[in-house]
């Protein structure tokens, strides 16, 4: 696996070679974001092109529910290219720090962690190792955003998992570390902004549909 270096570098050539990919992308949002209403339909849109961007062969958003006795995050939209036929929408996490998602749903701060295996033991959250043993997956590079509003509140946290070298490599447990890069940290910076889009979309959603359990 690379590091975040040359991460950085491989990065910027992208920018290079594939800019006007990049602007399709953003422009294919934009555009959907203008005529599209339905919530799981813009988050899986956004969620593919955050993927494209970044070669990311999985990824998830999540929205915090409050219809439960004690607030849990659950998937909303979940992608895998390894795993297509995965789905786990129907999967939520508990609020707690101890989590990759919890702590970025509570605190509001971005992680983007290189290889999750190698998290310090002295950091509050940690990777559910015993996750990827269950559905025979190997997570390694991971960036995880808030949908953070203008007030600072989070209700909602997107989740890219293993940065690939390539959009076409096809991971396996045994692979994973070898055919992924950490994210970099142009990379991080689109994806806030494409975070952005989904958080006013989910706002808009929210005040059309006082009833929905978004917070």
């Amino acid at each position: 696996m690379i590091d975040q270096t040359e991460a950085n570098l491989r990065a910027e050539q992208i920018i290079e070679t594939e800019g006007v990919k990049l602007i399709d992308n953003l422009l294919a949002i934009g555009n959907a974001l203008s005529t599209r209403t339905d919530l799981q339909d813009i988050l899986n849109l956004i969620l593919l092109k955050a993927r494209e961007i970044t070669y990311s062969d999985a990824g998830s958003f999540y929205l915090i529910d409050h219809r439960l006795p004690h607030p849990a995050i659950c998937f909303e939209v979940s992608q895998n290219s390894s795993q297509p036929e995965r789905s786990l929408v129907d999967f939520a996490v508990p609020m707690t720090k101890q989590t990759l998602v919890g702590y970025v749903a509570i605190t509001g701060e971005v992680l983007n962690i290189p290889n999750v295996y190698e998290i310090p033991t002295d950091a509050p959250y940690h990777h559910h190792h015993a996750f990827d043993e269950d559905i025979s997956y190997r997570a390694c590079s991971v960036v995880v955003l808030p949908m953070k509003n203008a007030e600072g509140l989070v209700f909602g946290v997107m989740q890219l998992i293993n940065r690939k070298l390539s959009p076409d490599i096809i991971l396996t447990p045994d692979n994973a570390l070898a055919m992924t890069q950490p994210y970099s940290i142009w990379e991080e910076k689109i994806l806030r902004s494409l975070v952005s889009q989904a958080t006013l979309f989910v706002e808009h959603y929210r005040l059309l549909n006082p009833e929905s359990s978004i917070h």
